[in-house]
């Protein structure tokens, strides 16, 4: 529920935000996107990821953009180990990340071609929080991680009409660990687009 109330107020700020930069930019647009990821190991042991991202791009010329975005992402990893029938130990932890990022995107085709491949890099501020819980016991949370990290991407846009289209991108960014160690983390999402 917190997630969802900062995508909200981030997404409010980004379109008034849009006011204030669409006397310089050629055209702006608006987005929201979807993603979700699951990997099992068996009914038992198992990894899901979903992610709702808000998005604001300046466009200052026809296929260059600033592209403001709000992310909040859900992870949840499920480990059982058993034996036999008996469960002997369970350990989840459930990850709720914040990424506001700042992106300049490269659009390799006109405004009125239906098919645009984009190319995209940046960075972004990441938030991460853990919670762990063992046996259904004992439940804690890990201090918060904030980091500043590089951001990348690529997808493509279908413009069905020059004010409405879908986006189908693949996005990746660092994340820390701890200990100055980083992870590369990539997410695929899905989303619809407005012009104005």
């Amino acid at each position: 529920m917190e997630g969802m109330k900062r995508l909200l107020s981030t997404f409010v700020f980004l379109s008034l935000s849009a006011v204030a930069f669409q006397a310089r930019a050629v055209f702006t647009e608006v987005g929201v996107s979807y993603g979700k990821k699951k990997n099992s190991f068996d009914a038992d042991n198992y990894v899901t990821s979903e992610s709702l991202t808000a998005s604001l791009s300046f466009y200052f010329m026809e296929t260059l953009a600033l592209e403001l975005s709000y992310t909040s992402a859900v992870g949840v990893q499920q480990e059982k180990i058993k034996s036999g029938a008996t469960i002997v130990s369970e350990r989840t932890v459930v990850q709720t990340t914040q990424i506001q990022g700042a992106d300049l995107i490269w659009v390799l085709a006109g405004k009125q071609a239906f098919f645009q491949p984009y190319l995209k890099g940046g960075a972004a501020q990441l938030r991460r929080t853990q919670e762990v819980k063992l046996n259904n016991l004992e439940t804690y949370t890990l201090d918060p991680e904030v980091a500043l990290v590089p951001s990348y991407g690529v997808g493509f846009k279908l413009a069905f009409t020059s004010q409405f289209g879908v986006k189908v991108s693949y996005d990746a960014w660092k994340t820390p660990l701890g200990e100055g160690l980083f992870s590369n983390d990539d997410a695929i999402r899905a989303g619809v687009t407005w012009m104005f």
